[in-house]
């Protein structure tokens, strides 16, 4: 075992060391990574894979973007790891993988170690881990499974030259600018008098990867780089269950009215796919996502790139959105 405390293993940094230079094929699945580890253990890495193959998967930046300098140190590893052998490279999760797996490979000689060790300094040296050899022959071949689906059994890992890595904190385009093209006078907004009320359950827990999170799906493949990009942060759909769609449940086109705080919109909407079970916004499914997404940003319940749980709407105070039916064709939204 290795904490990186002196009396409990000591700094798995020094095992790493030690067993990269003995190897002759390694693995590591990472959820995070440090520049520092790459640069330093660099040449060790180029190394290995002369004598064999080196592979490296990083499991939480799709969603979450990386830093320049980041970005960088990957392409270039990858780019001099491919230039050695088709065997070793950078891979990127397109689903987050927050594992850390270190695999060590000689003949039939294999050292795998699982725990908590990010690829980075703190993972090595820095914080209090706990990373593990594993011995038991049964949990080392699921393991190796597990790997080799990590690789290449999946439909959610790709080379990271198909992959677009964004750069955080960089100056963008402004996103929330869809939405105040549906906004209305308020005037305008009706106050017919309401015939029906369905409520519909928003059930992000057993939807984390579609519904309100669809950014967090594998995402789209350009069709002109061949790269894959997240989707957009605001894209979202609401998929209902058979017991919502009730009588005066929308069928296809309809149109949503919303009142959110000081203003009011005036939504196209519509529902589609099988049973008429998705609700989006009809010209672009951020429009919805930017009114409901927007509005926990905005009140503190929510980080952009951050995943929406049942807890973020329970603290929210509210998991469930309104459709209320004033008219054919035309209700209140209320979320």
């Amino acid at each position: 075992m290795f904490t990186n405390h002196k009396d409990f293993g000591g700094p798995f940094g020094k095992q790493f060391i030690n067993d990269i230079n003995k190897y002759e094929g390694l693995e590591i699945a990472s959820g995070y990574f440090g520049v520092s580890a790459i640069e330093k253990y660099k040449n060790n890495l180029l190394n290995i894979s002369k004598r064999g193959y080196c592979r490296l998967l990083v499991g939480m930046i799709y969603h979450e973007g990386v830093s320049k300098s980041q970005k960088k140190a990957l392409e270039n590893l990858n780019e001099d790891l491919k230039n050695i052998n088709d065997e070793s490279g950078v891979f990127i999760s397109l689903r987050q993988f927050h594992g850390k797996i270190y695999k060590f490979k000689k003949k039939e000689d294999e050292k795998i170690y699982l725990g908590s060790s990010n690829f980075s300094d703190s993972g090595f040296f820095g914080n209090i881990e706990c990373t593990s050899i594993i011995d038991e022959k049964k949990t080392k071949n699921e393991i190796n499974k597990f790997l080799n689906h990590l690789y290449y059994g999946n439909e959610f890992t790709a080379p990271l030259n198909e992959v677009e890595l964004f750069i955080k904190n960089r100056k963008k385009k402004k996103t929330k600018d869809k939405l105040k093209n549906y906004e209305i006078r308020p005037e305008l907004f009706p106050t017919a008098k309401i015939t029906s009320n369905i409520d519909i359950k928003l059930r992000v827990d057993e939807q984390p990867r579609s519904s309100l999170n669809l950014y967090f799906e594998k995402g789209r493949k350009n069709r002109t780089t061949g790269k894959y990009a997240p989707r957009p942060w605001y894209e979202v759909e609401i998929t209902t269950e058979a017991k919502d769609r009730i009588k005066d449940y929308p069928k296809g086109e309809f149109t949503a009215y919303v009142k959110d705080e000081d203003k009011f919109y005036e939504l196209k909407m519509i529902t589609a796919s099988a049973n008429y079970k998705a609700i989006t916004t009809k010209d672009n499914r951020e429009i919805l996502g930017e009114l409901i997404k927007g509005k926990l940003e905005r009140e503190g319940y929510l980080e952009r790139y951050q995943r929406i749980t049942l807890d973020t709407l329970r603290n929210y105070g509210r998991d469930f959105i309104s459709l209320k039916k004033i008219n054919d064709k035309k209700y209140y939204l209320e979320f």
